[in-house]
């Protein structure tokens, strides 16, 4: 069974086990977004944002590399791109949980990855663009040991994290599926993988042999060790390029503007396809960066699963109004990629090297 079919498996049950009683404050609206908003009188005339998620199999590298400082960067983004999607949204809280195995304590790597959170919260703070009290803070964090639940290429090295960011968003300012016929698409460059796809990236790209265990090592069909030169670099420190960060440009550009934004993580262009009853023309893509186009050489992916399992160069999208396109570039120096256009089937479609393909569903 593939990933996706155990993955929607999961969360099918997951969401059949919560009663709708638990969800009575989520707005309807916000159903199938990337970020979910509730009512609150917390602060009045606001919805509450909330995201969370973790990091992935992105990890495996961070500990056979034994870099961690930019691992904390990788888990604030997966939760503030997801809010960044909303628009004008104020972060006000980010929360961890830290699972790891002893050598994590006792090196005091747990500071390392905290560090690097730290250094993507202060880029998240839009306080200032949006000229309220409302800040960012680094709530109350859990640490676990875990050493016999979870397990590592390097013995005693295992970790996992998980974080959630809570913020808020003025009522007025949110709209549901604000996207119309003819609007531009314009698509903001990513760093790189960001943190999806890492399981078929190290299989297909590297030999595994830094993995001490054996049942795990035989996965690994790639030539490439972490320490290959590539890209003016090597193919490890590529991988571990930390996820970009949208928030503060998206709550910039939507502070005065008509924008939604779409956060391209897993399943790629497919992500478009929330928004029902549109078709999306992606026509001018942004050249994917050299790791994706190794990644194609070595796993023999067609363009179309390379385009619906990575962002391929293009880590956010804005839907955006044509007369307002020149300023979100001037602002975000994203570059216009497509547009959206009226239809009965939801569905993306890439015009790219004289071919055509369509990716439906999500």
């Amino acid at each position: 069974m593939s990933y996706q079919k155990r993955e929607s498996k999961a969360v099918d049950a997951i969401k059949s086990a919560i009663p709708s009683s638990l969800k009575s404050d989520m707005l309807k609206a916000s159903k199938g977004m990337f970020a979910e908003l509730y009512e609150t009188k917390v602060i009045p005339n606001h919805y509450l944002a909330t995201g969370i998620d973790g990091v992935g199999t992105k990890l495996i590298l961070a500990e056979a590399m034994g870099i961690y400082d930019t691992i904390g960067i990788d888990l604030v983004a997966m939760s503030a791109n997801d809010l960044a999607t909303l628009g004008p949204v104020s972060p006000f809280l980010f929360m961890d949980y830290l699972a790891c195995q002893s050598k994590i304590q006792e090196k005091k790597i747990t500071g390392k990855i905290i560090r690097g959170i730290v250094k993507a919260l202060k880029q998240c703070d839009a306080s200032a663009i949006l000229r309220n009290s409302i800040r960012l803070n680094f709530g109350k964090g859990e640490t676990a040991s875990v050493d016999e639940l979870i397990d590592a290429t390097n013995p005693g090295y295992g970790f996992d994290v998980a974080g959630c960011m809570l913020g808020f968003i003025e009522k007025k300012k949110f709209k549901k599926q604000k996207v119309q016929s003819g609007d531009k698409i314009i698509a903001l460059k990513s760093s790189g993988p960001h943190s999806n796809g890492y399981t078929d990236l190290r299989h297909h790209l590297l030999n595994g042999k830094f993995d001490s265990r054996k049942k795990y090592r035989k996965l690994y069909k790639g030539k490439f060790s972490l320490n290959s030169k590539f890209d003016n670099s090597t193919i490890g420190k590529r991988l571990l390029e930390p996820t970009e960060l949208y928030l503060k440009n998206m709550v910039k550009v939507s502070k005065n503007l008509d924008v939604l934004g779409i956060n391209n993580t897993g399943y790629g262009l497919k992500n478009l396809n929330r928004l029902k009853g549109f078709e999306f023309r992606i026509n001018n893509p942004i050249k994917p960066q050299p790791i994706f186009e190794l990644m194609q050489t070595h796993s023999g992916f067609s363009d179309k699963k390379m385009y619906e399992t990575f962002n391929m160069g293009m880590g956010f999208f804005i839907m955006a109004r044509k007369k307002d396109a020149d300023k979100i570039l001037q602002i975000t120096k994203g570059k216009i990629v497509g547009e959206v256009r009226k239809s009965s089937k939801t569905r993306t479609i890439l015009e790219d090297k004289n071919k055509k393909i369509s990716f439906e569903g999500y």
